[in-house]
């Protein structure tokens, strides 16, 4: 079974899952671990970045752990088994008052790219390859997972990562706005935490604020946005 360690370099969360025999792919073990991690970290305030990483230098994440799934009476049961702990993770990641930043390599696929979309940024190996195969595998991707790849990508694009079924490489996934850096395989992690440890150099209170004014935007609540920005002037004025 899959499993999920956290380590606190700094003000930088790294969360790391691990199920080398299986691609790190997701099982009970990454799901529940990544769901826990993030629902304790959101709570945290001496935090101002977090890492996604799957463990090991082959895979950032296969998918869902199809061998998992086949333990069960039906399909749809075994998937069943794992979505309410990713939908958690989602959502607690959607929610942290901090940057997230999804470090890719090797192969990302299917709920690998829901893990890594959940990611405010995205940084991949030169040797990365991406696809959702799930229209060719009669699957339904959920529906938190296309929001977030309409919102990077764009419906089209978007589309034609479901549609079309085939891996992308690192420079495709540059120029379509999923990945915002390519670095070379021995250099990913170093650039990765260097660019976290910035991001968490910065005001902490500011970038909370900063956060909550996205979600707004995101949710088309301008009027909340600018709610959250004139209460954020008040109290550094105060």
């Amino acid at each position: 079974m899959g499993s999920v360690a956290t380590e606190i370099r700094g003000f930088v969360a790294v969360v790391s899952f691990d199920n080398a025999a299986r691609m790190n792919a997701i099982d009970s073990g990454v799901a529940e671990g990544l769901a826990a991690a993030a629902a304790a970290l959101k709570a945290r305030n001496d935090i101002g970045a977090l890492v996604l990483r799957g463990a090991g230098e082959k895979s950032f994440c296969s998918g869902i752990d199809l061998k998992f799934v086949e333990q069960f009476a039906g399909r749809a049961a075994g998937f069943a088994a794992l979505d309410e702990k990713i939908e958690a993770f989602c959502r607690d990641m959607a929610a942290m008052p901090f940057p997230t930043i999804a470090m890719l390599h090797g192969n990302c696929h299917g709920g690998g790219v829901h893990l890594a979309a959940t990611a405010d940024f995205r940084f991949g190996d030169a040797a990365l390859k991406l696809s959702v195969p799930a229209v060719k595998n009669r699957l339904f991707y959920p529906i938190s997972a296309l929001e977030r790849l309409v919102l990077i990508l764009g419906e089209t694009r978007a589309k034609r990562l479901l549609y079309e079924g085939e891996p992308l490489d690192a420079d495709t996934l540059l120029g379509w706005g999923f990945l915002d850096r390519v670095c070379p395989g021995a250099e990913l992690e170093r650039a990765t935490l260097a660019y976290a440890a910035k991001l968490a150099g910065q005001p902490r209170d500011v970038v909370a604020v900063y956060q909550e004014i996205f979600r707004a935007l995101r949710r088309g609540d301008a009027e909340k946005a600018r709610e959250l920005r004139a209460q954020a002037k008040r109290a550094a004025a105060g």
